[in-house]
């Protein structure tokens, strides 16, 4: 079982792409899905719990990027939260530790060259990044690779929705159903990958 997280809306934002993708998703029986609040909080507390919950065999945790053109795989998580808004609790935190004695970063676990070669290969863009933020998804990549250090973990940012881009005047976005189908092909080939003979 593949454990997928998602955002709420934040900010000013009705919508959150990464809600409506994982939730356009076609049912998986390999898939198990779960919102997360957008505040630090619950993040913190909820990420835990589902890992407990659910026993996956990975987590893939799904984000917003405002401004990025296509999705993109993060490499790499760092022990830090620097708020530039408000989060949902309408919480605001500077230079702030996210585990006060946990490492300085976590690297994702994901095979992420394979995945981006797959989803290269059925005709889509997936680019990999070496900066999370730090803001909620970075704070999830962090809390999940630091409950559950055995597990491959990673996470998959994902840019604004047609609909989204209408408000933000040149932003780049990219269609529901594209990144839907990349998210697909991602899922398939971590299953296939979590499946296969070491």
């Amino acid at each position: 079982m593949i454990l997928l997280t998602y955002f709420d809306p934040f900010g000013d934002d009705p919508v959150n792409v990464s809600r409506e993708v994982a939730l356009h998703l076609p049912s998986r029986d390999y898939v198990i899905r779960r919102e997360l609040a957008t505040s630090k909080q619950d993040v913190e507390r909820q990420l835990p719990a589902f890992i407990q919950e659910t026993s996956p065999h990975a987590i893939l945790c799904l984000g917003q990027a405002q401004g990025r053109a296509v999705p993109t795989l993060e490499r790499v998580a760092i022990n830090l939260l620097d708020s530039r808004i408000a989060d949902n609790r309408q919480e605001v935190y500077h230079d702030h530790r996210i585990v006060a004695d946990g490492p300085d970063a976590y690297f994702s676990t994901l095979p992420l060259r394979q995945l981006q070669e797959a989803v290269h290969a059925q005709g889509y863009p997936l680019e990999l990044s070496l900066s999370a933020g730090t803001f909620m998804c970075n704070q999830a990549l962090y809390w999940a690779r630091h409950t559950a250090q055995a597990l491959p973990a990673g996470f998959l940012h994902l840019p604004l929705l047609p609909s989204q881009a209408l408000r933000h005047p040149k932003t780049p976005s990219m269609s529901l159903e594209d990144q839907t189908a990349v998210l697909d092909i991602v899922l398939r080939t971590l299953w296939q990958w979590l499946m296969s003979p070491a």
